[in-house]
């Protein structure tokens, strides 16, 4: 691992499962503190995957100081009923009867049909507003004059 360069210290951010990725919830240089923080957002949210992580500053990256290595030092995974330390890896484990339903679907070759709702009122505003628009539009300028 790079050295820490002098103006940059060890960080440590707490972040919270996004959709694929992680959102970064703070960042603060006292472990402590970060530890207490991070226990007490998975206090108030115990549903969600949190970790707690060690930013060190990468000095051979080109960029203007901003790429950093990270180092997972705790991790909340409401799957499994806790707090991991260093040695579970940020990923959430699947449940059996989702992969399963999975693996199912792709030995049949079928894809699976995914709903989304319209915005069918959205989308009756804007034609109405349109038709009133071109309405007012006509009887102003599109009328034969006497």
């Amino acid at each position: 691992m790079a050295p820490v360069a002098a103006g940059q210290p060890t960080r440590f951010a707490i972040q919270k499962a996004r959709g694929k990725g992680w959102k970064t919830l703070e960042v603060g240089e006292d472990l402590d503190h970060a530890r207490a923080r991070f226990n007490l957002m998975v206090r108030v949210n115990p549903r969600a995957y949190f970790r707690l992580i060690q930013l060190d500053h990468n000095a051979g990256a080109g960029g203007d100081g901003i790429e950093f290595n990270w180092k997972l030092i705790e991790l909340h995974d409401p799957n499994q009923g806790g707090t991991a330390g260093a040695g579970r890896q940020g990923v959430p484990a699947r449940t059996a009867p989702r992969s399963a339903a999975r693996a199912r679907t792709a030995a049949k070759g079928l894809q699976r049909r995914e709903t989304v709702p319209l915005p069918l009122k959205f989308y009756a505003a804007v034609v109405l507003a349109g038709l009133l628009i071109g309405g007012v539009l006509y009887l102003r300028y599109g009328l034969p004059g006497p």
